[in-house]
């Protein structure tokens, strides 16, 4: 198992971000957050310091999440994410060898039934471009949990669409431990966000919160999933803490 991290959960300056994640052996990084803005709408000076970095350093991107469609309300909102986000985004993950983008699932406000219509729209794009859209599941969206996400996914029919598996997600949506959603989102798993969470929420590392990581390690090798694995704590960014994270799933996660 090659572990990373989503940079910005160490620091939004990347090569301070990195500085500490390759101190701790991960050499593996998620692009979000830099400091001028999300990723890649952001002053030029930071890209170009994030290309430097990778150079340099010899670290690998294995994710981008642009932001697409996590506060989208309406066919307008849409259309500009498409025009201005989209394109750059299908740039840079192009430049990087990247299967595709995280994206998530539309405000609360969509009905579900037209966010799986946008959703087709947009993965036909994707798909046009040589790439998926990896929905994340996230309480403020309609599509909040895995299993939204698979239904969506199976009503567009389309190939450009997958998940981007975060349990603490779904956890925090529901309270519960999603273990129970594993085998209908297991068909679509392209990328994995790590972080475990007491209704609050109150975050921690893997295997210390409710969430039964083996379990969902276990079934993750069981599928043989052998896409990327992402720290994602939403604690805070100090190597001691990054340290906790890195060794619960490198404990609980032995088999993949």
């Amino acid at each position: 198992m090659k572990l990373g991290i989503v940079a910005d959960e160490i620091d939004r300056d990347f090569d301070n971000a990195v500085r500490i994640g390759k101190s701790l052996g991960l050499m593996r990084y998620e692009v979000r957050n830099l400091p001028s803005g999300r990723f890649p709408i952001c002053d030029p000076r930071d890209l170009d310091a994030l290309e430097s970095a990778i150079d340099r350093e010899g670290i690998e991107i294995t994710a981008i999440s642009p932001g697409l469609f996590k506060l989208t309300h309406n066919r307008e909102d849409f259309e500009k994410e498409m025009d201005l986000i989209y394109p750059r985004s299908a740039k840079w993950a192009k430049q990087w060898k990247l299967p595709g983008l995280i994206v998530f699932g539309f405000a609360k406000s969509v009905p579900l039934e037209q966010a799986s219509d946008w959703f087709a729209e947009a993965a036909a794009l994707a798909q046009a471009d040589g790439l998926v859209l990896m929905i994340e599941p996230e309480p403020i969206c309609v599509v909040d949990t895995g299993a939204a996400a698979a239904a969506v996914i199976a009503r567009t029919g389309s190939p450009a669409l997958r998940i981007n598996y975060d349990p603490g997600n779904v956890a925090w949506t529901t309270g519960l431990d999603p273990i129970g959603e594993f085998d209908c989102v297991a068909p679509y798993i392209a990328n994995l966000h790590i972080k475990d969470m007491r209704p609050g929420p109150e975050w921690l590392p893997a295997g210390e919160g409710i969430i039964d990581f083996q379990a969902h390690f276990d079934s993750l090798a069981r599928i043989r999933y052998k896409g990327p694995i992402s720290l994602e704590p939403h604690m805070d960014g100090r190597e001691v803490t990054i340290r906790r994270c890195r060794d619960a799933v490198l404990r609980l996660a032995k088999n993949l």
